[in-house]
């Protein structure tokens, strides 16, 4: 298995990290070309029963949960308050609570001792941040096109309707990165390798958002769509 302490912790949490133009999966070493985000967080969910739980129960020498810490946290993952956890487990949600606190407690530790470690030696024990990919035709990427897949998950959770047969917007964004992060989303619900003619892309682009004319017109500008000069076909360029 690949060393994850070579990871930064938005890899590690998600499940897969860039090896140059490849995204490759953090557990079997599965490799996709970097436009298809979608396909590895589906082969990580299928495979490996999703980002957080092939986390948690990880082989490594430097993971040091017990037991027992693992399978709480594995409890917390579907559980929203500590009392389903205790009876989920048969366990006093004292000890729940106290385990919650411990996790805490670990964890500013840990972000305590990164930041010493690196005022000594001016380096981070794992990589710098990374950045989702873009677009090829982005030659120079900003701030607005700078997003974690951390960030890129909080938006996706804040402007897309939850539990939609089909991905609906809920409202604009403001902000030309909440903006991007949106296409890269919207993007993906069309297929690769295939060309739509104009009534079936405004008929997807429609079944997501109202302005169908304003998200069609940014997918081209941000790359991820080509079409035909006479605009009767479009395809997903990334």
């Amino acid at each position: 298995m690949f060393d994850l302490t070579q990871l930064n912790e938005v890899e590690l949490i998600s499940g897969y990290h860039n090896i140059g133009n490849l995204l490759m999966c953090n557990y079997c070493q599965l490799t996709m070309a970097c436009d298809q985000v979608s396909e590895m967080v589906t082969h990580i969910m299928v495979s490996h029963g999703g980002p957080k739980e092939a986390l948690l129960k990880v082989t490594s020498k430097y993971n040091s949960l017990t037991a027992t810490q693992e399978q709480i946290l594995r409890a917390f993952l579907t559980a929203n308050k500590d009392q389903e956890v205790a009876d989920r487990l048969n366990l006093k949600s004292a000890t729940i609570r106290h385990q919650k606190f411990t996790f805490r407690e670990k964890a500013k530790a840990a972000r305590l001792y990164i930041a010493q470690y690196q005022a000594v030696f001016g380096d981070t024990p794992v990589k710098a941040t990374q950045y989702l990919p873009v677009p090829a035709s982005i030659t120079q990427p900003d701030d607005r096109f700078k997003l974690t897949e951390g960030a890129y998950a909080d938006l996706v959770t804040r402007y897309f309707a939850p539990n939609q047969a089909r991905l609906t917007l809920k409202q604009w964004p403001k902000g030309e990165k909440k903006r991007f992060g949106l296409m890269i989303r919207i993007s993906q619900e069309f297929e690769m390798n295939r060309r739509y003619s104009l009534r079936e892309t405004d008929n997807i682009l429609r079944s997501i958002y109202s302005d169908y004319s304003l998200l069609k017109r940014y997918l081209i500008d941000d790359g991820f769509f080509d079409r035909t000069p006479d605009g009767r076909e479009y395809w997903r360029t990334f």
